[in-house]
Formats: C-alpha cells, sequence, structure tokens
C-alpha cells in the first residue's frame, strides 16, 4: 500500500523503494507459507509496478493455478494483466472474477490499474452488468 501511495503522488524513487521492500517481505513470507495467493498476488503487484513483465506473467501464473475460483486472486491478477498491457486477458479475469463473485462496482470504476482497459467495450459491458 505504500507503493501505491507513493505512485497516487509521482514519487517514483520512494515507490521502487517501497515496492523493492513489499518483495523482500512477501519472499520471506512465502517461505514459511508457499500456498498464500493474497501474497503471491502482493508480489505480482509489485513486480508490475518495478517493470518486471516476465515476473510478473510468471506469478499471475502461479496465483491463478493456487487458487483459481477466488474472487480476489482474480480480481488481482485482472488488475496486474491491465498494468502488463495483456488487455484480453485483464477482462477475461475480470470476468470471472465477478462471475465468481467479486462485486465492488465503484472500486472497479475507480481503481487506476484499470486505465488501459477503462475504454474496452467488453469492460464497458461488465460494469453495465453489475
Amino acid at each position: 500500500m505504500r507503493g501505491l501511495c507513493f505512485r497516487a503522488l509521482n514519487r517514483t524513487r520512494e515507490a521502487c523503494e517501497a515496492f523493492g521492500d513489499c518483495l523482500r517481505n512477501v519472499e520471506r513470507h512465502l517461505q514459511l507459507y508457499p500456498n498464500d495467493a493474497r501474497a503471491v498476488c502482493l508480489g505480482l503487484d509489485s513486480f508490475c509496478e518495478l517493470g518486471e513483465r516476465a515476473r510478473a506473467l510468471e506469478w499471475a501464473d502461479r496465483a491463478r493455478s493456487m487458487d483459481p475460483e477466488e474472487p480476489a486472486v482474480l480480481y488481482n491478477v485482472a488488475c496486474a494483466y491491465a498494468l502488463l498491457g495483456e488487455r484480453d486477458k485483464s477482462i477475461d479475469c475480470l470476468d470471472r472474477a465477478l462471475r465468481q463473485g467479486y462485486s465492488h462496482k465503484i472500486w472497479i470504476e475507480k481503481d487506476p490499474d484499470f486505465s488501459s482497459v477503462r475504454d474496452h467495450p467488453r469492460f464497458k459491458a461488465l460494469m453495465h452488468s453489475l
């Protein structure tokens, strides 16, 4: 969360430091709890923010394989795909998250991670269906 706050304030150096700290904490946590999909999602977001595309895609697959029906996991992976420019994958995951019970319409509409897909007709249709 600290990294996201710095990102929103355009404080790039501090944001990168915070995302690096997050990754170190996530990796330590996963040594103790290797099946914690939420931790993987936090690491996934940090890889996206740090521009480590290959690692982010790897961790997106990891999160989805760990808990493929969990709405929060699907939502976070959808966010990551949007940040990575994978528009169709993002909308597919968001659609699946919604079908699994994720229903925070206002959050989805305002989430800056979806800036790259907000104008997509499928995204608009999903928002209209909520």
